[in-house]
């Protein structure tokens, strides 16, 4: 998929201003903010981000989080310990 160089241009000068740490200068700034809107489009287009019957959609219940994961058993930790 082609992406609008007028697009990744501003996109490059956005990171440039917010000191990204992936653009450092201009021409690493364009490849990076080309690499992110493909990236972007690729999920667009992906019939797994829009179908939620498709077997590639990883489906979670509103209780679980990162912390519990798929077997709903919380991980706590102690600091200090």
């Amino acid at each position: 998929m082609a992406v609008a160089d007028d697009k990744v241009e501003k996109l490059a000068q956005k990171l440039l201003r917010d000191r990204d740490p992936a653009a450092p200068d201009i021409e690493s700034a364009r490849k990076a903010a080309r690499r992110m809107l493909e990236d972007s489009e690729e999920r667009t287009f992906d019939p797994a981000a829009h179908d939620h019957e498709s077997d590639d959609v990883i489906r979670r219940s509103s209780s679980e989080t990162a912390a519990t994961g798929d077997t709903g058993v919380t991980r706590r930790t102690s600091h200090g310990e």
